[in-house]
């Protein structure tokens, strides 16, 4: 074999050139493949549970009367520890080292 065959021999045997915009464009073709299944997934579970909540709605709604009678009593108390949460996280937060708070001498 000549220098010439084996020079066409190498060619025909090397790996073809990428070609980017191609690559590209079938990456972008997955991923959009990809968002659909991922939205037609959530809005069939979106679907299921607007049912389910459609169908047990009225024996939510008959049960409700008890919970909030319930609640009437403690909500006093749930008042309270709502305003000493938020007092106590007031209370020890870090102090700010910014100039705009700190006071003026």
């Amino acid at each position: 074999m000549s220098d010439r065959d084996f020079e066409t021999l190498w060619r025909a045997t090397e790996a073809p050139a990428s070609d980017l915009a191609f690559a590209l464009a079938v990456e972008a073709r997955i991923a959009r493949r990809r968002m659909q299944l991922d939205i037609a997934a959530h809005l069939g579970a979106a679907a299921v549970l607007v049912a389910a909540v459609m169908a047990l709605w009225p024996a939510v709604l008959a049960r409700a009367d008890a919970l909030v009678d319930s609640l009437n009593a403690a909500g006093p108390a749930l008042a309270a520890a709502a305003a000493l949460g938020a007092a106590m996280v007031w209370l020890t937060r870090e102090p700010a080292d910014d100039a705009e708070t700190a006071p003026l001498n």
